[in-house]
């Protein structure tokens, strides 16, 4: 089978889990673990600079990410889809106003003469469908986090935030796929590569 049918047979499984996932009464308490986890592993720090995301229904949440972030002086960044498959990063505060994007989900609006972060990231949040133990990553298939990823430095750490259900033997990869270097679930942590920019626990 090829790389392509692959991913597309996984994604459809992938849909499916978060759509029960959104349907689970367990969902919660399993996301705030898993929020837990994180913060724990990745602790807010003041003038950290992050890059974050509006969950969609039946992902695990962030929001217990943003506030401590937020709270402890970190600076948050939300994508928003700017151009045909390409995301663009900007500020959203406490209190700052959202936007819904072309897929339905919350974006940071776009004030005049606020400029996209491009570089001088700490850390790097980023979504899924499925992960493997070599960190390797499913998205929705457009494609918009690998772009943005494949111009980033290796040292900048990409954590990839899914449920434990989301852990997989093996993603297939094409050339262009950008692993992750660290997985949270609600079960824990899984560092999958080292590298100089990991962020200290």
């Amino acid at each position: 089978m090829l790389v392509l049918e692959r991913k597309e047979n996984l994604r459809r499984e992938g849909r499916i889990l978060l759509r029960e996932r959104a349907e689970s009464a367990v969902s919660a308490e399993a996301g705030d673990r898993a929020q837990e986890h994180f913060l724990r592993e990745f602790p807010p720090r003041a003038g950290r600079t992050a890059a974050l995301y509006c969950a969609r229904a039946g992902e695990v949440p962030t929001e217990r990410i943003r506030h401590a972030y937020l709270a402890a002086g970190a600076r948050l960044y939300y994508p928003r889809v700017t151009g045909r498959r390409t995301l663009a990063f900007y500020p959203h505060r406490e209190g700052d106003g959202w936007e819904t994007g072309p897929y339905g989900i919350p974006e940071p609006s776009n004030p005049a003469g606020v400029e996209p972060r491009l570089s001088g990231w700490d850390i790097i949040v980023i979504p899924g469908l499925a992960f493997d133990r070599l960190g390797n990553r499913l998205g929705h298939g457009f494609g918009y986090y690998d772009r943005f990823l494949g111009g980033l430095p290796e040292s900048v750490p990409r954590v990839g935030l899914a449920w434990a259900s989301q852990r997989i033997p093996e993603v297939p990869v094409d050339a262009w796929d950008v692993p992750v270097h660290a997985l949270v679930t609600e079960e824990g942590v899984i560092r999958v590569v080292k590298t100089s920019g990991s962020p200290e626990p």
